[in-house]
């Protein structure tokens, strides 16, 4: 029923849009033409070590320049939790001829954390005319004082295809570590409820170390269905490390660090 509601609607644009092979297609200008900026991931969790730690969130730009460029990043202050002397943000930098570049934030707050509690830092993009953000105009990095844990939880609140999904945890080297691949091999964990949308809970522990979580839908709509739209939660006690809404396409992968 999916695919057939996807060519249906791929049949309507082209009636509207007469998908003419002799239409002159639209030239994109990289240097000249408008210039958007966008967060690549939405969501960061940072664990604060006692000697503070330096993350560097990834932005895009759809123009090149010969020579760097540097934006503004402003705090949402109402979206955001704890401290403003729990941060400093530096500026969005974009090197000389390239797409992406970063924005460099430090957390060096560490005794004045509250123990296991978690805090929200959202930070905006701040455009000039003539500028604009596409996709991801803001991303959240949720972080907190170090707490040892190896412990990890996956939920995932499901759409009505939860069959279409498919999740692994590689390592550092780039080796599969946990998966889960159409109900084999996966680690233990139950659905809530036999009756779609259902929520699917797994556990499993991960050594100390570097992973990267990555959730994929074999369909290329994410965890949406048209009516429901899920999402996903990787976490070890009041540690997020991974998280996000379910309209996410193909694949949505976040790295984290488990108690380094």
């Amino acid at each position: 029923m999916k695919k057939i509601k996807k060519l249906v609607i791929l049949l309507l644009v082209c009636t509207a849009f007469s998908c003419d092979e002799n239409v002159d297609p639209i030239l994109y200008d990289n240097v000249n033409g408008q210039t958007g900026i966008s967060f690549l991931t939405s969501f960061t969790s940072v664990i604060v070590p006692e000697d503070g730690i330096t993350v560097t969130v990834p932005v895009q730009i759809t123009t090149v320049s010969t020579s760097e460029r540097s934006f503004n990043v402003s705090v949402n202050e109402e979206a955001s939790t704890g401290s403003s002397a729990d941060y400093v943000v530096g500026d969005l930098i974009i090197p000389a001829n390239e797409y992406e570049g970063t924005v460099s934030v430090t957390f060096d707050n560490f005794d004045n954390l509250e123990d296991l509690a978690t805090f929200n830092l959202v930070l905006e993009l701040a455009l000039e005319d003539g500028i604009a953000s596409y996709n991801n105009g803001s991303t959240t990095l949720s972080y907190l004082k170090k707490v040892l844990c190896n412990d990890l939880t996956l939920v995932l609140n499901e759409d009505a295809y939860a069959d279409e999904r498919n999740w692994e945890i590689t390592d550092s080297s780039g080796n599969i570590v946990v998966q889960c691949s159409d109900y084999d091999d996966c680690p233990s964990g139950e659905p809530s409820g036999s009756v779609a949308p259902a929520q699917y809970t797994y556990n499993f522990n991960l050594p100390d170390g570097d992973y990267t979580f990555t959730i994929y839908d074999s369909y290329g709509d994410g965890m949406s269905d048209g009516n429901i739209v899920g999402n996903y939660r990787l976490s070890c006690s009041v540690i997020v490390h991974a998280q996000g809404s379910g309209d996410f396409g193909g694949s949505e992968s976040t790295m984290f660090t488990v108690n380094e």
